[in-house]
């Protein structure tokens, strides 16, 4: 039992490594060629895994790390300065789908709660694809980029209940589904303000423990426990494990241990949820492929064109230009990851039969392997379909929206506070190109309206400084007041082989020597100076001469930092 279980995992790793490096020559997502790599050696085709059941409990848990990652990028601030777009548009689009492929599901013939499923998979968009390709092309900062990504926080919310509802939907048959809701939500609450308190008590202590071990080990097998842990308390009460690992990650996702987590996670959560869309490929019916492909190819075709049009129309009647409407249209109008989990959900809890699922599947599998390309050529679409309707008048705005990049000799500069906002005036007075990154959404919006070179964005991620062009920049200067960002963001950009000098800003005198010796080339201490600067203010009141003034101030600042580094 135990080397054929061996057999057949060596079979899925084998198979999804080839299926990756194959399908990455061609841009094409990850999520495709673990698809395809499932469905190539499940029992349909290959047979060298013969009960894609085995996995599944196992497979469960890369939805549960998905969420867990996902709450770690949730911040209240975020959702409030992206409310229009998250909650305004994204809510109306997710409502608006849900229903409108609901009642077409259901008019299809399918149970009710077999089309809520289905409704609800075929309304999510995905995540990966879409702010992967905008990121390539340099547009998450473009008007359409700002409305899809605001639409994705929403449905990724939505994701989250409608993974939730899978258990309910598949609860006994003589309670009332309104009654299964009111009590899967009452279970729900008391559960995430349960989370919550615990949590709120018992995580930072824990973490500071652990952080003193300083032990990789035990900083990841931490996380895993806590993980899991959550998620059986919420498994216990008949709800999906995913919403415990979603309550959890938004409460790490507050404290200064988040990168780590993350990057700890991450290779557990990549491999799980591979695994996971392993599994959904395996139970494929390839057959039904063969005998249904002209179906499929339209049903694809259907989904594309109805979410394109009904988020294009929802777009533009927020005051959008036309051109911008038909863009985020279709930048969304694909199927996404967490729509192929609720899928896979709801035939492991026997909501939805296996030959409905199939057909589904395939189609929004089609529908993400065309999505890459309607995302770069989406500008392209517009303009012609404008142009072949006749409207002459409907031109391209997105571009007033757009941050023009520099590309090479420029600096960039992480935070955009006070601190920042001086940097970057100095600058601009020199004439001297610069790209800020602040993860302040509304601070980012109301200074590239001022005229500023501002992006969204997590400085500590090697993403965001490559789509900054870090590799041609001539310094970084990191402004923040979190010291756990500044340490990061230098991990991030020495670890990566870059040399440019680094200036940092620290405001603690301690933390002085610390950001030298990972890496910073020159750190301000902030309390240091100030204290400077309010000294020399005392003597000149006191009148003693401006070059003594100097020259004592300069003394005492050396004398400062002699025993921790330069200056």
């Amino acid at each position: 039992m135990v080397e054929h279980f061996f057999e057949e995992l060596l079979a899925i790793m084998c198979a999804s490594l080839l299926a990756t490096v194959l399908l990455q020559r061609l841009r094409l997502p990850n999520i495709i060629a673990y698809l395809l790599a499932g469905s190539i050696i499940g029992p349909h085709i290959m047979g060298w895994v013969a009960q894609p059941s085995d996995f599944a409990f196992l497979a469960e848990f890369g939805v549960v790390f998905l969420l867990f990652a996902l709450g770690l990028e949730f911040s209240l601030p975020k959702l409030i300065a992206l409310r229009s777009s998250v909650f305004g548009l994204g809510g109306i689009q997710v409502v608006f789908c849900t229903l409108a492929f609901g009642g077409a599901v259901w008019l299809w013939g399918t149970t009710l709660e077999a089309a809520i499923i289905i409704a609800g998979a075929l309304a999510l968009s995905s995540t990966a694809i879409v702010t992967k390709e905008l990121s390539t092309l340099r547009e998450v900062h473009s008007r359409h980029g700002q409305l899809s990504i605001g639409v994705l926080l929403f449905q990724d919310l939505a994701a989250v209940l409608f993974l939730i509802l899978v258990p309910v939907l598949a609860g006994n048959e003589s309670t009332s589904l309104l009654t299964a809701l009111g009590s899967a939500f009452g279970k729900g609450v008391f559960l995430v303000i349960l989370l919550l308190s615990v949590g709120k008590w018992l995580l930072p202590p824990l973490y500071k423990e652990v952080a003193l071990a300083k032990s990789d080990e035990v900083f990841v097998l931490s996380t895993l426990v806590i993980v899991m842990l959550a998620s059986w308390v919420t498994h216990s009460f008949h709800l999906s494990m995913a919403l415990g690992g979603f309550v959890i990650g938004m409460m790490l996702g507050e404290s200064h241990f988040r990168h780590q987590i993350n990057s700890d996670i991450r290779a557990f959560k990549d491999i799980l949820l591979g695994l996971f869309f392993v599994t959904i490929g395996m139970n494929i019916q390839v057959q039904l492929l063969l005998d249904f492909w002209p179906r499929i190819l339209v049903f694809t075709a259907t989904l594309i064109l109805i979410k394109t049009i009904l988020i294009s129309f929802l777009v533009k009647l927020s005051g959008d230009s036309k051109n911008i409407a038909v863009q985020t249209g279709l930048n969304l109008a694909q199927a996404g990851e967490f729509g192929l989990a609720l899928l896979a959900l709801g035939v492991m809890h026997g909501v939805l039969p296996d030959d409905q699922a199939s057909f589904i599947i395939l189609v929004a599998i089609f529908s993400m392997a065309v999505s890459p390309f309607l995302i770069r050529y989406s500008n392209q679409i517009s303009s012609s379909l404008w142009a072949l309707l006749g409207d002459k008048n409907a031109k391209n705005i997105s571009d007033e929206y757009r941050v023009t990049l520099p590309q090479l000799d420029h600096v960039i500069i992480g935070g955009f506070g006070r601190v920042g906002k001086t940097v970057a005036r100095l600058l601009e007075a020199n004439a001297i190109d610069y790209i800020a990154i602040d993860q302040n959404i509304g601070v980012v919006g109301n200074e590239r309206g001022r005229g500023h070179n501002v992006v969204y964005g997590d400085c500590s991620k090697m993403e965001i400084l490559h789509s900054c062009h870090i590799g041609s920049a001539r310094m970084a200067i990191l402004t923040f007041s979190s010291i756990e960002m500044a340490k990061n963001t230098i991990e991030q950009i020495r670890a990566s082989g870059f040399t440019l000098p680094i200036i940092a800003r620290c405001c603690e005198h301690g933390d002085f020597a610390e950001l030298l010796s990972i890496g910073a080339d020159y750190v301000v201490p902030e309390m240091l100076e100030a204290s400077l600067v309010i000294g020399a203010q005392v003597l000149d009141l006191l009148e003693i001469s401006q070059n003594d003034i100097d020259s004592q101030i300069e003394l005492e600042r050396s004398e400062q930092l002699s025993s921790r580094g330069r200056y």
